[in-house]
């Protein structure tokens, strides 16, 4: 029996975050069944419940340095961990795990992390010292395994992978969720996916006016998730307050449900990484926004349009990029169609690399 410790961005019921600890405890089952899995997360209540684990709270020192020593293996990830962009001290909370992990002689994989943006210095020098000391590493996106080329990592085992949530499959009891929250089923529906944002008056206004687009020239149903629960509640409410005409709001609900629902829709806006991914990963076609590196990385890969930069942006920008999903609907879906085999399959090798260092 294998004792593995996950650290990521686990516990604040982000559901991309929580897709992808779905995914990882998925697969560490299929090569142990019997493996002791703990987690360092924000609720450890919730973590225990929600997946019948164990569970300590990431902010306790005493409690991880205990989880460290009693491990075999350590998987951080995945995510964006090692960014500065939010702040110096998360990078370096995630690199002093791995650095702790391996003073105690622990195997580490780095599980399909983006990289990025480092802006300090010395923000760089601790990540590729996380890196170089790790066992396994696997990259989300190839703009991630550049960085890593830049840094100068002195690493054999670094291999590009890509998110593994594009390996979850959607609930297909999507109707039936539709039903429950009474959202007709008459019409097709767009889903929106939005976040807090600096210039949060500006922003939800040309969200409503937009929504009021769709409904208004495209005779189309608009419904809201929140990833983030319920944190993206507050800006979904306001835009939802700010439109003319009447939207719907489904919430606390799994990944794999919302992967479910957007499977029927036409099409998914979102500010959210994985709302992009839940949506493309079951072929509905995307419109995104630029603002974060790990967006761009992704809407590249998978060949699908931006919007506009988050700061720049206009109701003018958001009604043409309707317009041109709505005309170019078929050839985006193609595009994804065409893409997804490969990117699932990029998804399960780490799986394949998860294999090999707990079976070694």
């Amino acid at each position: 029996m294998h004792k593995i410790l996950l650290s990521g961005y686990y516990g604040y019921n982000n559901a991309g975050d929580e897709a992808i600890l779905k995914s990882i405890i998925a697969n560490i089952k299929k090569i142990d069944k019997n493996a002791d899995i703990t987690v360092l997360s924000d609720n450890i209540e919730f973590t225990k419940e929600k997946y019948n684990i164990n569970a300590v709270k990431r902010f306790n020192p005493l409690h991880i340095l205990k989880a460290l020593l009693q491990c075999d293996i350590l998987i951080s990830g995945g995510g964006t961990l090692f960014q500065d962009k939010t702040s110096t001290r998360s990078l370096i909370y995630y690199t002093s795990i791995i650095n702790i992990a391996k003073l105690f002689g622990k195997k580490v994989m780095i599980y399909a992390n983006g990289i990025g943006p480092l802006k300090k210095q010395s923000n760089i020098k601790r990540v590729k010292k996380s890196i170089e000391k790790s066992d396994i590493i696997t990259l989300r996106d190839i703009k991630t395994l550049e960085t890593v080329k830049l840094m100068k990592v002195e690493n054999e085992n670094i291999f590009l992978t890509t998110d593994p949530v594009f390996s979850l499959k959607p609930d297909d009891n999507a109707q039936a969720l539709l039903k429950e929250n009474n959202i007709p089923c008459d019409k097709e529906f767009v889903v929106i996916s939005v976040r807090s944002w600096d210039k949060q008056g500006e922003f939800t206004t040309i969200f409503a006016k937009a929504c009021d687009y769709i409904i208004e020239k495209y005779d189309k149903n608009v419904i809201f998730f929140a990833l983030q629960y319920p944190h993206d509640l507050k800006s979904t409410h306001i835009i939802k307050q700010k439109m003319k005409n009447n939207s719907y709001i489904i919430q606390d609900i799994t990944p794999m449900q919302m992967m479910g629902i957007m499977q029927k829709a036409t099409y998914v806006i979102s500010m959210r990484l994985h709302g992009l991914i839940f949506a493309s990963s079951v072929c509905t076609p995307v419109l995104g926004f630029s603002y974060d590196p790990k967006i761009d990385n992704l809407l590249n890969q998978i060949d699908m349009p931006v919007c506009s930069k988050i700061e720049d942006m206009s109701i003018e920008d958001m009604k043409k990029s309707v317009d041109d999903m709505e005309i170019n609907l078929q050839s985006y879906r193609t595009k994804l169609e065409n893409k997804i085999e490969k990117i699932k399959e990029m998804a399960k090798k780490n799986f394949d690399y998860m294999k090999l260092i707990i079976e070694k």
